[in-house]
């Protein structure tokens, strides 16, 4: 309601401002008008009254009765509202004054309205009355009346023609009343205003009220509302009204409406695109010009491990701890890899978490123009995969073929190998009864041995091939390297490589999967086997050391340059020995396995001399081995 009030005020004030301004000219006007007709009317009186005195005054003259003519200017100066009466002769001295101390004084032309002139031209004037301040600071109405000259007078002032007037009458009539009846008269006049000004304020501030200020402050209320986010809110029409207000009213209700509408359909497809947006997997965000990342999706939130509220708004380098944009030549940056020819592009980076750990993802950068407000406007659309993420999914798909392949396996071997060893196993039961040679039962026999081991190398495949379960179970890593060891026999045999068992008497167990950890033991032996292309020995010793179960696999290969050392456990990264190329995930893969239960895997390697990768996995006997 500030707004409306304001209104209010400034409308009251305005009109109220016009009608005093125009109420003080009316009056100011009236007054000078009132006054100057109250000063005419004295003025008419005092000539009327001057006459008569001017008679008695003359009378005495004639009579030359000099004590009289003073007696009577005496008398006629106590008179009310007569200040002063004075007789000069036309040289303008004073002869005559109803104050003693004014006679012999000399009146100048001011004094009797006619400033600048002489003595004669005054004395020839015709009677008049004025308005003046005195020397005393009081205002008078001075009647100046000339008495003129006549026969009868010729004796002492000589003839008419040479002496036209004998002297001059200055009567001072006070002029206090005049300003009072001016003052009383203006009073009551502005009172009589001041009312009408009232009355016609209230008269206009009710109207401006009913038909202005308040639709004006439905108005704003509506407004408020639907800057706060009320789209529904509208304003009342009344029926009755029909005026601008009314279609003001109408055109914002008809905004409002569309405003609304609008809104509505722009949260639809922004909820649309955050929910096409959050079925990538991959982690996706929008960066403007200023690098302020202005979208991404949930992925990007987890990838980074904060809200994705907290996403929006920060620029991309502060994301990843960096207080600076990223220097071009050692980082790749869009910005400035993208400007150079303008094609999307590729690159693998480190990203930062919020809990200071890193990630290796790989980013698909491309540049997008679009119209803005200032013209065109480039933004930077990035696709990050993490990188750990998609060898967890070749994890389970390798793990997936390995498991056709030992379905296949079990299926075309393992049942009909089965089905051949139940009928020697029946046949060598019946060998006695049938007369059979020994010399080939012991042959069945060995048959029947040999066809035992294949049924346990199938079996050994269906165990590897099983899909890793979300909950840990026991696993017993002496009696899992062993058998990965005899599924590579053949490879170790075919690449000349010995290999040599070293488990401890005491058996190791870890709570893992037991799938897994037989491809961390796989991808270790393999990995072995191809730092050995012209053939060596690979040793894995096993130890139970304070609570942790520790399996070393020490090779006699080529070993690791020093330079590739970090690298080896990054995905994708592949230098092996035997000039294969290969996928660059074995390492990778064991790595985030060994990871998941709480271990740690290692490299200590030597060029020429070999390597030895360490792997410690919480023991499952731990708290007996405490005990």
């Amino acid at each position: 309601m500030l707004g409306t009030e304001r209104l209010s005020r400034k409308l009251l004030l305005s009109l109220a401002a016009s009608l005093g301004i125009a109420s003080l000219a009316f009056l100011a006007l009236f007054i000078a008008t009132y006054r100057m007709r109250l000063a005419e009317e004295r003025g008419n009186a005092s000539e009327q009254v001057n006459r008569l005195l001017q008679v008695a005054l003359e009378n005495a003259m004639l009579k030359r009765d000099l004590a009289g003519l003073q007696d009577i200017v005496d008398r006629l100066g106590k008179q009310p509202r007569i200040a002063r009466v004075m007789i000069a002769n036309p040289d303008l001295i004073i002869r005559f004054a109803s104050a003693r101390s004014l006679i012999d004084t000399v009146l100048t032309g001011e004094d009797v309205g006619c400033k600048g002139c002489a003595a004669p031209e005054i004395a020839s004037r015709a009677p008049t009355s004025m308005l003046m301040t005195h020397k005393s600071g009081s205002e008078v109405l001075r009647s100046v009346n000339p008495i003129a000259n006549r026969d009868v007078c010729k004796e002492c002032h000589g003839a008419a023609r040479d002496r036209p007037v004998n002297g001059i009458l200055v009567v001072d009539h006070e002029a206090d009343s005049i300003r009072s009846d001016a003052f009383v008269a203006a009073g009551a006049l502005s009172g009589a205003g001041l009312a009408v000004v009232l009355l016609g304020l209230a008269g206009h501030w009710r109207v401006l009220r009913q038909h202005v200020v308040r639709p004006i402050s439905e108005l704003q209320s509506a407004s408020r509302a639907l800057a706060d986010g009320k789209l529904s809110e509208r304003v009342a029409i009344s029926p009755n009204r029909d005026d601008e207000v009314r279609d003001l009213a109408l055109v914002f209700n008809k905004m409002a409406e569309r405003i609304e509408m609008s809104v509505s359909e722009m949260r639809r497809q922004e909820a649309f695109l955050k929910a096409l947006m959050d079925t990538v997997p991959d982690g996706l965000r929008v960066i403007d010009e200023d690098k302020r990342v202005i979208l991404a999706n949930a992925s990007m939130a987890r990838q980074m491990g904060i809200e994705r509220a907290a996403v929006i708004g920060q620029r991309c380098y502060e994301l990843h701890g960096r207080d600076a944009p990223c220097p071009p030549t050692l980082v790749t940056c869009p910005f400035h890899a993208i400007n150079i020819d303008g094609e999307p592009i590729r690159y693998v980076h480190r990203h930062l978490r919020k809990d200071g750990s890193e990630i290796h993802v790989e980013t698909t950068a491309a540049k997008l123009t679009i119209d803005g407000d200032g013209g065109k406007r480039v933004l930077i659309i990035e696709a990050i995969r993490d990188l750990e993420e998609q060898i967890k999914y070749s994890h389970e798909q390798r793990l997936s073929e390995i498991g056709q392949l030992a379905a296949g396996v079990a299926h075309e071997i393992y049942n009909p190998l089965a089905s051949v060893q139940i009928g020697l196993q029946a046949l060598l039961r019946s060998s006695p009864d049938i007369g059979m040679d020994p010399q080939a039962a012991s042959y069945l026999g060995m048959i029947e041995n040999e066809m035992q081991k294949c049924i346990g190398v199938a079996k050994r495949l269906l165990d590897l091939s099983q899909v890793p379960s979300n909950s840990t179970q026991l696993v017993s890593v002496s009696t899992i390297i062993p058998e990965v060891a005899s599924l590579l026999a053949y490879e170790a045999e075919q690449r000349n490589v010995e290999v040599d068992l070293r488990m401890p008497p005491r058996e190791l167990r870890v709570l893992a999967t037991d799938a897994e950890i037989r491809m961390v033991a796989l991808n270790l032996m393999q990995n072995a086997f191809h730092a050995m292309p012209n053939g060596g020995r690979l040793t894995i010793v096993g130890e139970d050391v304070g609570g942790a179960a520790i399996l070393r696999f020490s090779d006699t290969g080529v070993g690791i340059d020093a330079a590739d050392v970090r690298h080896i456990f990054e995905p994708f990264f592949s230098r092996r020995a035997d000039g294969v190329s290969g996928t660059g995930l074995g390492l990778t893969i064991s790595k985030s396995i060994v990871s998941r239960y709480d271990g740690s895997i290692s490299v200590d390697s030597s060029k020429g001399v070999g390597s030895v990768f360490t792997v410690t996995l919480p023991s499952a006997d731990r708290g007996e081995i405490g005990a």
